[in-house]
């Protein structure tokens, strides 16, 4: 891509954004504070957004249909652990339809800042995969980590086209399995959980039966749709507060991303498709072992 190319792109990109900030400050009846951050912000920075989040309100509500992974995760840690919210929602809103290529210039597999485990473990009990469209550097988690089970994270139903890229997604596992053996030599088949794409508490009491409540330990990628990821951040967390075992969460984060990633949000009976998940209600956490 040229430099003009690009050039044009970014403000195509930040003229979108501005639409959308001023739609929302006009809509909107509470206040609103935007942030202009890096995508690489450090973990101090993430966590004073969240406390000057607090500071504003007991009750808040975090959307993470555009965030990032590496940024809504240590999000989700920080405001589940500040005593001062009381009440905490996040909203998740599909998309209709989705660009060819999402993102570009993945990193290589790292793990998500402050989810890995302490113990630097590299063999588990099970490996938790989110099957999304891309696989983007995850195939580099087999050789490295050696699990005895593998799960693949389907969403059900996914409905064309997206099930086609979904089946192209594990088909690439499936063979960089296969050939490299990465899995270890008492290893169960490859395993397919086929979970709702919007239901966190499905994909969270799935996680929990599979692990023995956290008792097993795991290791984790959360491509897929962004409820599986949710649901996998809270069950790290969850296990964290129970005294189990940490669980390390892999991702190859991209450094840029489609400008139109999504064509429009989509509807429901004529509603946009917004989902509301509960996650701290009168101070307590929802999501316990």
């Amino acid at each position: 891509m040229t430099r003009l190319k690009a050039d044009q792109e970014q403000k195509e990109r930040r003229k979108a954004y501005d639409r959308n900030d001023a739609l929302l400050k006009l809509e909107a009846k509470a206040k609103i504070t935007r942030f202009d951050e890096e995508l690489k912000a450090s973990l101090d920075r993430i966590e004073d957004i969240c406390a000057q989040a607090s500071k504003e309100s007991e009750n808040v509500i975090l959307d993470i249909t555009s965030f990032p992974k590496r940024w809504f995760f240590p999000m989700m840690r920080y405001l589940i652990e500040d005593p001062d919210i009381k009440n905490l929602q996040v909203a998740y809103t599909r998309g209709d339809e989705h660009a060819e290529s999402l993102s570009e210039n993945p990193e290589t597999l790292r793990v998500i800042p402050s989810f890995v485990s302490l113990d630097d473990r590299t063999s588990h009990d099970v490996a938790f995969v989110g099957v999304g469209f891309h696989t983007h550097s995850l195939l580099e988690l087999f050789g490295e980590d050696k699990s005895k089970s593998l799960q693949l994270m389907f969403p059900f139903p996914p409905g064309p086209p997206g099930i086609h890229r979904n089946w192209k997604f594990v088909q690439e596992v499936e063979m960089k399995v296969q050939k490299d053996e990465s899995l270890s030599e008492d290893a169960d088949p490859i395993n397919y959980l086929h979970l709702d794409a919007t239901d966190v508490s499905q994909a969270f009491d799935a996680l929990k039966i599979v692990t023995s409540n956290g008792t097993k330990t795991s290791v984790m990628a959360p491509y897929g749709p962004k409820p599986f990821s949710l649901a996998m951040c809270l069950f790290a967390i969850a296990c964290e507060r129970a005294g189990q075992p940490e669980i390390p969460m892999w991702y190859s984060q991209p450094q840029k991303y489609a400008v139109e990633y999504t064509k429009d949000a989509a509807y429901r009976r004529d509603q946009i498709d917004t989902w509301l998940y509960g996650i701290r209600r009168d101070g307590s956490f929802l999501y316990e072992l």
